[in-house]
């Protein structure tokens, strides 16, 4: 459950004078990818059905990737790319210690596109989730744009984020789609058992709980999660930021927090204090927390435990 607290977004010259006091990460590059599905079911794009098409994906793209862009301004970060629609490959999502269980291409560590060549990602597309059950593992998925290049990515056929064997750098994942962190799938063992190894740099995935809504409303609280991350509070604040509290029944947002580390007390610490240019050193990815606000009723999602 996430302690809720408030936060000021700073904006104008006083953001360029708190960002050249801030201290460095340890890390020589700080490099951030972001990827807007927008489009589906046009040719060579993924998905048969063009309703699943929403305009927005990009624009919250674009706004998570301005922070890093002012960033990159005062040379406090190295690079930012964006990957758009048909350019969202598959294989972007994909290690190459999995290809052979997926079937597929792998080339995560790209240069200037591969997530695993990136510290921090950003992704907005559509997801969904399965359980498992005793003969089957729990995982989450997500929709890519080029239809050829693996449409489908899933948290335990595809992604292996951290990877010191190839090099990978992949620190924080923040993924704007539906069921993209499910509850069940954590408890169930997905997520760190998956898209981690022991000796991974990857730290944190912050995602969905159940369905999320979508809208320029999301494209406001993205930016706004992003400027206010920098230095801290790159868990919980997007907690605050995306989660809802629907009038309606089973529809409210969910957002989770998955950080992964050796001790319960790092993982606090890089959920409250850790940001982009602070990225906390939570030792080896033995143990995962979930952070979330109890009582958050989604769709297609239980309501979550606790409180």
């Amino acid at each position: 459950m996430s302690n809720r607290r408030s936060f000021h977004v700073l904006a104008g010259v006083p953001v360029l004078g708190c960002l050249l006091a801030m201290p460095s990460s340890a890390r020589a590059q700080h490099e951030t990818h972001v990827y807007g599905v927008a489009n589906f079911g046009h040719t060579g794009e993924c998905e048969d059905d063009t309703s699943l098409s929403h305009s927005v994906h990009t624009s919250t793209a674009a706004a998570f990737a301005s922070t890093f862009n002012l960033l990159r301004m005062v040379s406090l970060w190295d690079e930012v790319s964006t990957r758009n629609n048909t350019s969202a490959r598959g294989s972007y999502w994909t290690d190459s210690s999995q290809a052979a269980s997926c079937a597929c291409s792998a080339n995560d560590m790209a240069s200037g596109s591969g997530a695993d060549e990136a510290d921090v990602v950003f992704i907005h597309t559509h997801g969904w989730h399965d359980a498992g059950s005793s003969s089957t593992p729990a995982y989450s998925g997500l929709v890519m744009g080029n239809g050829s290049y693996d449409c489908r990515v899933l948290t335990n056929e595809n992604m292996l984020f951290g990877n010191p064997g190839t090099g990978g750098d992949l620190e924080i994942a923040v993924v704007k789609a539906c069921q993209s962190g499910d509850y069940d799938v954590w408890k169930n063992g997905g997520y760190r058992q998956q898209i981690t190894t022991s000796d991974s740099t990857m730290t944190m995935w912050n995602a969905f709980h159940g369905d999320s809504s979508c809208g320029n409303h999301v494209k406001d609280y993205v930016g706004d999660y992003s400027i206010s991350s920098i230095s801290n509070g790159v868990g919980e604040n997007w907690i605050d930021e995306a989660y809802d509290d629907s009038q309606f029944s089973n529809d409210d947002d969910c957002p989770v927090s998955i950080v992964f580390g050796a001790s319960f007390a790092s993982r606090e610490l890089m959920y409250e204090y850790g940001g982009w240019r602070d990225r906390k050193n939570t030792g080896l990815k033995t143990g995962s927390t979930i952070y979330y606000i109890a009582g958050c009723d989604p769709s297609n999602g239980r309501v979550l435990p606790g409180g």
